[in-house]
């Protein structure tokens, strides 16, 4: 008998907004598979030679853009480890401790949640004599972490406290940017300590944060040495990836669906995505909440309207992408539309930025000490801009569609209503005035970019409202940001919109 829809399930993934409950995440199966072997050789060094230091210069550092899946790595990482915890087959045994913000580390907060990992285990370890041995190792590495690696214990008359056998505590540190050694240099040492190898105890340090952490560590830790393969650049994921992702999706909320269906869904959200893993997520919980309404059928599921929820999704995740430029987002938009889609060097990127922040039409709004804060770090933090993979040197925006929305900002109102697939506000904005044939900075109408997004129904309104029917435009052209469309002219007739719905 066939299991029935588990709405209840569904609906706690949806309105919690958790990222723990993440059974169906796919990809980078190579570096997870990575840190468990370098876990379990570590435990084994630590088996054949207590006195040598089993993790010293193993710590490995996961990077990339907002948006990327690193926290969701991490939280897959510990899910797997948790799950092996639980298989009495595995003769290794993985211990991970979660650790969300570094900018707090010390000994004593690093204690702190060792012991919340105590109680976090206690409720998901199901055999009891694995679950008295992960007490055990737990408790020796607070006791010690409390005092300080190489303090407290370590230096006392007591025996140094001997850890259990066959095990690693996998050190799971996420969002590392955000150390600041200046206000807390206590920070420093601790990454220190572990990094060097915790005093000799099987303590496995993986970080993540953004694009630039290796560099952030290298400047706060003074040149430590990372070992060869220890910086991991996360990539969008792969379709296939994107795909078994929804097939776990499907099969863990037990949807009914069939292998033909959940592959042509799957090419969708792959289209939708951009391989992005925040936007295959957000696209997942637009399926969930469309499920809900056809009690767990995806057949009866329209395209459209999970499209839909989808972007706006998006959107709003974009507009929290400008930070404290939010009230005034067209400057960020006009640097990323004069970086353009090529990639670029960091002395060419700070130039344009440089020159937007003297134009005084742009700054008019803007305070002299945002300004000061508008800089490539900034884009860079915000996911505007990332390394080129096969070129560190060079730069560009990891998301297409990021810099697309954030280029909209250059027009009118109309170039992100037609973004978004606004078609409630086309009415209102054209009696406002903001002219339907207006041109960005990339040259482009509204009526180009709600094609570009396949917005079928705005489409056709916008060309009932008057928008004239063109081809792409080279971004050099002449910009009609917010006239009429008697003064923007007639740009062809061999614009013929298809939509993909």
């Amino acid at each position: 008998m066939a299991k029935s829809f588990d709405t209840e399930g569904l609906n706690v993934f949806l309105y919690t907004e958790d990222r723990n409950i993440n059974p169906f995440f796919t990809g980078r199966n190579g570096l997870q598979f990575r840190v468990e072997i370098k876990s379990k050789i570590i435990s084994n060094n630590y088996l054949n030679d207590p006195t040598k230091n089993p993790a010293g210069g193993q710590t490995q550092i996961i990077q990339g853009s907002p948006g990327i899946g690193k926290t969701s790595l991490l939280e897959k990482i510990k899910q797997n480890c948790i799950e092996k915890l639980n298989d009495q087959t595995e003769s290794y045994k993985i211990i991970p401790v979660m650790v969300s913000n570094p900018n707090r580390l010390s000994h004593d907060y690093l204690a702190g949640q060792i012991q919340k990992t105590i109680e976090e285990l206690d409720r998901k370890i199901t055999i009891a004599k694995i679950k008295g041995e992960v007490h055990g190792a737990l408790r020796k590495i607070s006791s010690v972490s409390a005092f300080g690696f190489g303090l407290g214990l370590d230096n006392s008359s007591e025996a140094k406290p001997v850890f259990p056998k066959k095990y690693c505590i996998l050190l799971l540190i996420d969002e590392i940017q955000t150390i600041a050694s200046e206000t807390n240099p206590e920070v420093v040492r601790v990454l220190l300590d572990l990094h060097l190898g915790s005093d000799g105890y099987p303590v496995f340090p993986v970080l993540a944060g953004l694009s630039n952490s290796e560099a952030v560590l290298q400047e706060k830790m003074a040149s430590p040495r990372f070992g060869d393969g220890a910086i991991h650049q996360l990539q969008p994921l792969s379709l296939p990836e994107v795909k078994e992702s929804l097939a776990k999706f499907i099969d863990y909320f037990n949807v009914r669906s069939t292998p033909e269906l959940t592959s042509e869904w799957g090419d969708r959200m792959g289209r939708w995505g951009d391989g992005w893993p925040k936007h295959v997520e957000n696209t997942m919980r637009s399926i969930g909440e469309e499920l809900l309404k056809t009690d767990g059928d995806l057949s009866a599921v329209e395209p459209i309207a999970v499209k839909h929820r989808a972007t706006k999704r998006r959107v709003n995740y974009y507009n929290s992408r400008f930070g404290m430029f939010k009230s005034n987002p067209r400057i960020i938009g006009e640097i990323m539309a004069e970086i353009g889609p090529r990639s670029r060097s960091k002395g060419e990127i700070r130039t344009i930025i440089n020159s937007k922040c003297k134009d005084q039409q742009l700054v008019v709004e803007i305070t002299n000490c945002e300004l000061d804060k508008l800089t490539f770090d900034f884009l860079q933090r915000y996911g505007f801009l990332d390394r080129i993979p096969d070129d560190p040197a060079e730069f560009k925006c990891p998301i297409p569609s990021l810099q697309s929305y954030a280029v909209t900002w250059t027009g009118t109102p109309l170039h992100r209503l037609a973004y978004s697939g606004d078609l409630d506000s086309l009415g209102e904005k054209l009696e406002l005035g903001h002219g339907i044939n207006g041109r960005d900075a990339w040259g482009r109408t509204p009526l180009q970019i709600a094609t570009e997004n396949n917005w079928k129904e705005l489409v056709s309104h916008m060309l009932a409202a008057g928008a004239k029917k063109s081809l792409p435009n080279n971004p050099a052209m002449e910009r009609i940001v917010d006239k009429p469309p008697s003064n923007s002219g007639d740009y062809g007739n061999d614009f013929d919109p298809s939509p993909d719905f």
